[in-house]
């Protein structure tokens, strides 16, 4: 029920115990003759009838304040005409009335006219002076005590209900507001994606377990401290972004990089929001974030998948086209080195050695068009490592390279796979080590177990690669060397792929390669 249908019943109540007790008056005048109040109940009668014509044009609270003034007009003109002191006692009643509606400044109000006019009465008057009979007496205190009995009766039956409707809609408010606190601390707390809550000042107010595994942060550590979930370049444009969202700016779904407790980076997605007050003032600013480097590796396997092939389409199309011709000129050419005689020598063994780098070029580009069924066989690890380093050994001794190897778990591995195809990977990864390094150095090999996979890792602290070159080296054709064909490390990838494992390479200018081999055991 509303509140202004509340208060409507109350005065339409009060009126009517009002125009009841002006009803009573007149009739206890006619039946008892010591009555002598005459014009009091007269006017009460006439100012209900009134007040119940005209309160649809009036506002509640006019209506209630007219009321209850009545009330107390009534009462004086009454305490004037009677011939006892007891009737004083009536002045309670407009002043119960207006406790009953809560009305304080009509209770101060009333309050003071009430002591003002029992002044009145009682020197101007003589109210206490008068001496009427035991049965006056009497019948006032009755008809006191009938009316008050009204007032309350009638209230309590008006308006326990609405107070029961009232309190239990209260109930059900503060249950629906606890059930959905309980709600929203469970989305909070079981959230699979990582949930931040930081204040003003940037220090963290509530995080969730989804945060504490991602970014490693534990709640206890982190309440009431600053946090820095991000890498120290990122620092200028988070602290920026926190300007923004202090004046209210959003910012959704960016890809970007975040950073462990440890120091590990991953690549994340967040959406920062701030959290206003009632008056829309920023009080808070809130971090939703997803780590997404699997997404990013997915893609990054898609986009190296759709290069191989494209290489593939390319190297199927055109191979066989560029033998043909190449193979008349190659037998003219060695035509032409036959004859000792003639003035061209230089040339034709110019043209013959472009000739065999040409062939070269295809015989590594047709690897990459559509694979024929390979011959997969088992073969030892151990021994396949050691035909490549003898195979390097003189290029190691002539550059003065020192070549360390390590078997970390177990002194050999048996392994499924086409021999020669591996071969070709680790004599190509093993070429660009000893090209990396100028003059003396190092290579190191390390043969480990993980989670069922034999990892083999090639590290050289050669001339390495700035970042920019190392997100091109599987580009058909992106190269270098002056003499590189640009195909070597795609051809490799796609070669361990087909194996069911993965080519790792990280590289820092100045500091070396890492080159990591990832193949299942057998």
């Amino acid at each position: 029920m509303k509140l202004t249908n509340s208060t409507s019943q109350k005065n339409l109540l009060f009126l009517h115990i009002f125009g009841f007790a002006s009803i009573l008056h007149i009739i206890l005048n006619i039946i008892f003759s010591f009555n002598a109040a005459v014009f009091a109940p007269i006017s009460g009668l006439v100012i209900y009838i009134t007040l119940l014509f005209i309160k649809a044009r009036l506002s509640e609270h006019l209506l209630r304040s007219l009321l209850l003034y009545a009330m107390n007009i009534y009462l004086f003109i009454l305490n004037i005409e009677s011939l006892s002191a007891v009737t004083l006692v009536y002045f309670a009643v407009p002043l119960l009335v207006a406790a009953l509606s809560d009305e304080l400044r009509a209770i101060s109000v009333l309050s003071a006219a009430t002591v003002l006019e029992v002044i009145v009465l009682i020197f101007f008057f003589g109210q206490l002076e008068r001496t009427p009979s035991f049965q006056y007496n009497h019948l006032s205190i009755l008809t006191f005590l009938l009316i008050i009995m009204l007032l309350t009766f009638f209230h309590t039956f008006y308006f326990s209900r609405l107070w029961q409707q009232m309190q239990e809609r209260n109930k059900s408010m503060e249950e629906a507001l606890i059930s959905r606190e309980g709600y929203l601390q469970l989305f909070f707390e079981t959230a699979k994606d990582a949930m931040a809550v930081f204040d003003t000042d940037n220090r963290v107010i509530a995080i969730n377990p989804a945060f504490e595994k991602l970014y490693g942060w534990s709640a206890e550590e982190s309440y009431g401290k600053k946090i820095k979930p991000y890498p120290q370049e990122k620092e200028e444009l988070a602290d920026l972004q926190a300007l923004e969202l202090l004046k209210g700016k959003s910012f959704n779904l960016l890809d970007t990089v975040d950073m462990k407790k440890d120091g590990t980076k991953f690549h994340t997605q967040i959406t920062l929001s701030p959290i206003f007050d009632k008056k829309g003032n920023v009080i808070a600013t809130s971090v939703i974030s997803r780590d997404i480097t699997y997404q990013k590796e997915s893609e990054q396997l898609i986009l190296q998948s759709e290069k191989l092939k494209l290489a593939g389409e390319i190297a199927a199309g055109v191979a066989h086209e560029i033998r043909n011709p190449m193979t008349v000129i190659s037998g003219f050419v060695q035509l032409m080195q036959q004859d000792h005689n003639h003035p061209y020598k230089q040339y034709t063994e110019l043209i013959h050695s472009e000739l065999e780098r040409i062939d070269l070029i295809i015989s590594e580009f047709l690897v990459l068009a559509k694979p024929q069924a390979p011959s997969i066989k088992q073969f030892s690890l151990r021994k396949l490592i050691d035909n490549i380093t003898l195979l390097f050994s003189s290029e190691f001794n002539l550059k003065g390279i020192v070549y360390t190897e390590v078997w970390s778990d177990e002194p050999d591995y048996i392994l499924n796979g086409e021999q020669h195809s591996l071969k070709q990977v680790f004599i190509n990864l093993f070429k660009n080590a000893v090209e990396s390094i100028d003059r003396t150095g190092k290579v190191h090999l390390t043969v480990s177990l993980t989670d069922e996979k034999v990892s083999i890792r090639i590290t050289d602290n050669g001339s390495g690669m700035p970042p920019e070159n190392l997100k091109r080296i599987y580009e058909p054709f992106y190269t270098t060397k002056e003499n590189g064909t640009g195909l070597g490390l795609l051809i490799s990838q796609k070669i361990i792929q087909d194996h069911g494992g993965a080519l790792n390479i990280t590289s820092e200018s100045g500091k070396g390669t890492s080159a990591e081999v990832v193949l299942p055991k057998k």
